[in-house]
């Protein structure tokens, strides 16, 4: 039988994205030729943040680890050669969701593709940027309301679209169980269905339910996973029933498990994938409709083309040559799954409850601190050894098998020159367009921000005009208020103790999340784990530039600054943040830094003044605030 002829019960994509756009698109088409067959864009964190390549907030970031989009000739160029009207596209972008999708609009329209044929996804989650994540821009409110409005307006103009994945996949990253993975998410989705149900008519309304799809995680223990998945179908099909008449179907994307992803033992990681992939695919009553899967040396650093492939084999292999797809529900009658998706609905019935009881905006800190607390007892379990991880807690060793670091290609490599030309690519298009018809564009978003009407089709009026991502978002800053920090949620009392040392005098240490990386976990464990051993945590928020970080250090009279990075500008980071702080006064203070680092950055970071770089292999939190203690005594003698 002919691969086009196989059955293909759920579609494979890979996530991807980088540099520039004419970067990207090569990489989509190869990816399609190997036998993809959907896409999964990943955006810079710039892009996602609501910046140009040429704004300062977007510096050591353009095209980093997702790829860098400002307007409507880059959409063209993302999807040069690939057909909007047969291409399943599936864009992770949260705070500036309503202008991506209004770019691909656009480029649809532009091309005669009808918008009733277009499929796809748009994340367009807030709720969990806001505590797991971090490229939330805009307050709960204004966040609540792009969200709807992105909704309504695709589940009128694009029917075949998800216009929201509700997104449990980065409350498992950051330690919930599968019940409350499953209670956060279909518990948003909830809250953003009741704040649509006013203003639809109910034939309406119920193709707005029909059309809410889910991002789901995927861990490596099988029995609870398999029973989550079951308990996320179930679940979300009794209440649309229950609540709201609607028989929906049950729509959802999976990545597996990122954050069990060792940078000890690499090779290991490609067995764990396999493991993660199965149980959202093995069960026939409750399969996802996409799957990604991550490259196995994602502890080190970005995937380059081999990993990719891998990872689509593995799918592949999965797919074609193991029948899980040949059989009905292989569960069905089993006492323990069954039992266990019980448990599993029951307890997230109560976590949905709770999220109604408290509203969207009360289940930001709720819901922070329960995942902090889920952190300090995840890393409780592997201290202690109730978790054993291969490589990390027991069987240690290396296997020998690794080839080394990941191999970019010159083509694909993000080069200063890259960016540059980048940089200079976004002002000539500013130069170039019709700016009265992108500052009548502008007006329009702007009034229709402040009258309350739906923010879409002035959003594809700016799209079509030539606006920018940092130009629409600006307009809505002006027009609806100033970017937003959400709380940390570190300061919790009830966690399981940690094996830390006692700082012996008093301390104080700014930990700065630098840059626009939002993943806050590391951090989030390691404020914790300073408060308990004695000293005292300044944080000053997410997305800050080094010059924010240096001020910030000199202000507090800190005796040592943590900076995390993980979206690969960590040696810009570190360079910028050392010349600040010579420049200050304050050269003496010192710097340690914690990340995604390739092994060949972190002689050059020491070359920049960090005394210490922690990379995911040092998992030992007590050993980590021990070598801060030694840090400040050190400079104190």
């Amino acid at each position: 039988m002919a691969e086009s002829e196989t059955r293909t019960p759920w579609i494979i994509r890979t996530y991807a994205g980088f540099g520039d756009a004419e970067q990207s698109n090569r990489r989509y088409r190869e990816n399609l030729a190997h036998g993809q067959r959907g896409l999964s864009v990943a955006f810079d964190l710039p892009t996602q943040n609501g910046y140009d390549a040429d704004h300062q907030m977007a510096a050591g970031e353009i095209g980093g680890t997702g790829v860098s989009i400002s307007h409507v000739g880059d959409m063209e160029t993302l999807f040069k050669e690939i057909d909007l009207g047969t291409i399943n596209t599936s864009m992770t972008i949260n705070a500036t969701a309503v202008w991506l999708y209004a770019l691909y609009i656009a480029v649809a329209d532009k091309r005669g593709v009808p918008r009733a044929k277009l499929r796809g996804t748009t994340q367009n989650d807030l709720l969990k940027e806001f505590v797991a994540r971090g490229t939330s821009i805009f307050d709960p409110a204004v966040s609540l309301r792009l969200t709807t409005d992105l909704i309504t307006f695709a589940a009128a103009e694009t029917p075949l679209w998800n216009p929201m994945n509700s997104c449990g996949y980065h409350y498992m990253e950051s330690g919930a169980s599968p019940a409350e993975e499953v209670g956060y998410a279909i518990g948003n989705a909830i809250l953003i269905l009741e704040a649509i149900r006013p203003a639809l008519a109910a034939d309406a309304f119920a193709g707005v339910v029909d059309r809410i799809s889910f991002f789901i995680n995927s861990g490596i223990e099988l029995v609870p996973e398999i029973a989550k998945v079951r308990a996320y179908s179930q679940l979300w099909t009794e209440l649309c029933r229950e609540r709201y008449g609607v028989a929906a179907k049950w729509r959802a994307g999976c990545q597996v498990r990122s954050l069990t992803l060792t940078e000890q033992q690499p090779e290991v990681n490609i067995i764990r994938i396999a493991y993660q992939a199965l149980p959202v695919v093995i069960s026939a009553s409750a399969r996802v409709g996409a799957l990604q899967l991550p490259g196995f040396r994602e502890a080190l650093g970005l995937p380059d083309p081999s990993e990719q492939i891998l990872a689509l084999r593995t799918q592949q292999v999965l797919m074609y040559e193991t029948g899980v797809t040949d059989y009905p529900d292989i569960f069905e009658g089993s006492k323990v799954i069954e039992k266990a998706t019980r448990e599993i609905k029951d307890e997230a019935r109560t976590v949905i409850a709770e999220m109604e009881k408290i509203g969207y905006a009360g289940c930001i800190p709720w819901i922070a601190l329960r995942l902090t607390s889920a952190l300090v007892k995840w890393r409780q379990q592997i201290e202690s050894k109730e978790k054993l991880v291969v490589g990390v807690n027991a069987f240690r060793g290396e296997v020998g098998a690794f080839s080394g670091a990941a191999r970019v290609r010159a083509e694909d490599a993000v080069t200063p020159a890259r960016v540059a030309q980048r940089i200079a690519e976004v002002e000539k298009w500013k130069e170039t367009r019709d700016n009265d018809a992108v500052a009548r564009a502008l007006a329009d978003l702007e009034s229709a921000a402040v009258v309350g009407a739906n923010l879409v089709p002035p959003s594809i009026r700016l799209a079509q005009a030539g606006g920018t991502t940092g130009e629409w978002t600006r307009a809505l800053e002006e027009a609806l208020g100033a970017r937003y920090q959400p709380p940390l949620g570190s300061e919790i009392k009830d966690a399981p103790p940690l094996r830390l040392p006692r700082a012996p005098k008093r301390m104080r240490v700014l930990l700065a999340k630098s840059g626009l990386d939002g993943h806050v976990n590391a951090v989030k464990l390691l404020a914790f784990a300073c408060r308990e051993a004695g000293m005292e945590v300044v944080y000053t928020g997410l997305k800050q530039t080094p010059a924010m970080i240096v001020a910030a250090a000199i202000q507090e009279d800190v005796d040592l600054i943590g900076i995390s990075s993980l979206s690969g500008s960590h040696l810009w980071i570190a360079r910028e943040v050392q010349r600040g702080l010579r420049e200050s006064g304050g050269g003496d203070i010192p710097i340690i830094m914690g990340g995604i680092i390739p092994e060949a950055d972190q002689p050059l970071l020491r070359e920049c003044g960090c005394r210490h770089v922690f990379t995911p292999k040092d998992g030992d939190v007590g050993a980590i605030v021990q070598a801060m203690i030694d840090t400040v005594l050190a400079r104190a003698a």
